[in-house]
């Protein structure tokens, strides 16, 4: 009794000294990324996957004055505690959602969204200063493409008006980080956008035959008689035009109840 006293108290004081979720910076010459993400909400069942929303999000900044090179690459391998499931689940093409406004996709697509987000870049135009770009993120269930399932990310912006489509493989693998979703910045954009932000939160729930899905459930797996766990949540690696690669991981928490 008393050891198992002592566990539980050491799981109290490593839940405790995880704190508040913060993101993880890494710095590789004047380049600094950050990454950040979790699950939420925090409590959940010991052993019984329930519905969750599950957040990723990158930031790229340089030193002072250095160039920004252009991020071409992002691959995110999520814990296996996260579980996807579109059965049942519309589908949506690229031809739905590009060339189109927000408005469009979701007129066309409304029934495949599983999540929203933002992104932010620099626009670099030949014979053009740069400027700032704010647009808003879409995430559409796309459909399989060599057996492998696809998320669909419009990123649409107003002022100036435009939008292109980051297309995310999603790939299970075995190990502690049992899903890789990775992109690479469309053609269309590389001339043009220089990625300075995006943040992406995967969270749907939906009635298939008179069932409730959710696109993403988890439970706290920690072990018999821990209050909840510490795990590793996620880890990044963002690859830029410049052949430069940065990767980064964070560690999150969960409580059982």
């Amino acid at each position: 009794m008393r050891a198992k006293a002592l566990l539980i108290a050491l799981a109290l004081i490593a839940l405790a000294l995880a704190g508040p979720a913060s993101a993880e910076l890494t710095q590789q010459g004047k380049l600094i990324v950050g990454f950040d993400g979790g699950l939420s909400p925090k409590t959940l069942p010991r052993n019984r996957p329930v519905a969750v929303a599950v957040r990723v999000a990158g930031d790229i900044r340089t030193t002072k004055g250095a160039p920004l090179p252009q991020l071409r690459t992002i691959t995110v391998a999520i814990n296996r505690a996260g579980r996807l499931d579109d059965g049942g689940l519309p589908t949506c093409n690229v031809r739905a959602i590009q060339p189109a406004t927000e408005a469009e996709a979701q007129a066309l697509c409304h029934r495949s969204i599983v999540g929203t987000g933002h992104v932010t870049l620099q626009a670099h135009i030949q014979g053009q200063h740069s400027f700032g770009v704010e647009g808003r993120l879409l995430a559409f269930n796309g459909p399989k493409r060599h057996g492998k399932k696809l998320i669909l990310a419009q990123v649409y912006s107003e002022d100036p008006p435009g939008a292109f489509v980051l297309t995310f493989t999603l790939k299970k693998q075995p190990g502690l980080y049992g899903t890789v979703m990775s992109t690479t910045l469309p053609k269309e954009a590389m001339g043009w956008a220089y990625l300075t932000h995006f943040d992406m939160t995967l969270d749907r729930s939906y009635r298939h035959k008179g069932v409730v899905h959710s696109y993403v459930s988890a439970a706290c797996s920690a072990p018999a008689g821990f209050p909840g766990a510490v795990f590793p949540f996620a880890k990044a690696s963002f690859g830029f035009g410049n052949g430069q690669k940065l990767r980064t991981t964070v560690v999150r928490s969960c409580r059982v109840g």
